[in-house]
């Protein structure tokens, strides 16, 4: 009879990797397959919450640390609402004589699809506090249902004479 130690937490860390295995294949790799490749750029997807505010529809994604003004472009492509851009950066911090460094840099993209009744004239974004908010003005409400009046055809005389 041979005995062999159980690891509870096996099942989990195999889980994980297959996770991580499908968000690769999805949104692109993060490191390079092959050592000695050229390393593919790293998507990231930044995190988003839409929102109603009264009438008009609020998309904030979070983008700490990019430059909205030079590297990020929000624009409306075949209804829908694209965010996307480029980030990179460096931190460094001195921790008791000790440097941390950290860099990161790669580009996103966020897709939403809009109602029928957005208005492009009406959409506008700001960004403050690493958060960039788009609002889609009037896109909440609900549309009415409008009733048409039907009017009968005027009965054309067939008389014979």
């Amino acid at each position: 009879m041979s005995t062999y130690l159980w690891d509870p937490f096996a099942a989990l860390g195999r889980m994980d990797r297959e996770f991580d295995e499908i968000v690769r294949s999805a949104w692109g790799a993060r490191r390079p397959a092959l050592a000695g490749r050229a390393a593919p750029a790293e998507v990231a997807v930044p995190s988003a919450d839409v929102a109603a505010d009264g009438d008009d529809v609020l998309i904030s994604l979070e983008l700490p640390g990019v430059d909205v003004e030079n590297d990020v472009v929000v624009e409306i492509d075949r209804g829908r609402l694209v965010v996307r851009g480029t980030r990179g950066g460096e931190r460094e911090q001195d921790r008791a004589g000790r440097v941390h460094r950290e860099r990161w840099s790669g580009s996103f993209r966020r897709e939403f699809r809009l109602p029928e009744r957005a208005d492009a004239s009406r959409i506008s974004a700001g960004y403050e506090r690493g958060v960039l908010t788009v609002r889609i003005a009037g896109a909440a409400v609900e549309p009415k249902a409008t009733r048409i009046a039907i009017t009968a055809a005027a009965a054309e005389s067939t008389s014979s004479e």
